[in-house]
């Protein structure tokens, strides 16, 4: 009977797909980068039951964050990515934090929703199990005085709510992923389902 290495390394994946809620369209699928040096405390923090230094704040998924300065775009039309910050500590979490409102609070409030529902499969005899994180962004959020419909022509103006970065992150505040992808519009005449899977495996 073959046996698992129990001193094999602990790997883990992300997947992202983002769609219409009400037609089904699909407007992202793609893999995301990981913050292994993070998501290795958090899992380690986690498992211990610890909070923050100081805070009663734990290192378990809490919601996603949305930026808008993952991505340029040329005279051209075309798009340059940049790279995903993931390097650790020092180097973690969104190029430019979305606005959660337009206005004064733009720079003090950033756009961080909840994840709303958490799904664990667990893959029969096989050593992985698959973390599923939905977060749903309704009409009129994230302001109701947002733009009313998806036809914005500036994807560097924040107050237009165009999106192209986001990134997981632990209710301590932690980031565990990022991923930058091309500029999406999230006007308040559509509702928005973001579907971040994180496949774990252990001992291969």
């Amino acid at each position: 009977m073959k046996t698992l290495n129990e001193n094999s390394s602990v790997k883990v994946e992300g997947h992202v797909v983002i769609k219409d809620f009400d037609s089904g369209e699909v407007l992202l699928d793609k893999y995301n980068a990981i913050n292994f040096q993070n998501f290795a405390m958090a899992v380690a923090k986690a498992m211990a039951n610890q909070a923050i230094a100081g805070s009663t704040e734990k290192y378990f998924i809490s919601k996603l964050a949305f930026g808008y300065g993952g991505t340029t775009i040329g005279a051209n039309g075309n798009i340059t990515y940049k790279d995903a910050r993931v390097s650790g500590e020092a180097v973690s979490g969104l190029y430019s934090p979305s606005p959660a409102t337009i206005g004064a609070n733009a720079v003090t409030d950033p756009l961080q929703v909840a994840v709303t529902t958490f799904t664990v499969n667990n893959a029969q005899n096989q050593p992985y199990s698959d973390l599923e994180c939905k977060t749903i962004l309704d009409y009129n959020q994230p302001d109701a005085t947002g733009p009313a419909i998806d036809n914005s022509a500036n994807f560097d103006t924040a107050d237009d709510f165009v999106f192209d970065e986001i990134a997981l992150m632990t209710e301590a505040g932690t980031y565990l992923t990022h991923l930058i992808f091309h500029p999406i519009q999230k006007s308040n005449n559509r509702k928005l389902e973001i579907l971040y899977t994180l496949r774990i495996r252990a001992g291969v």
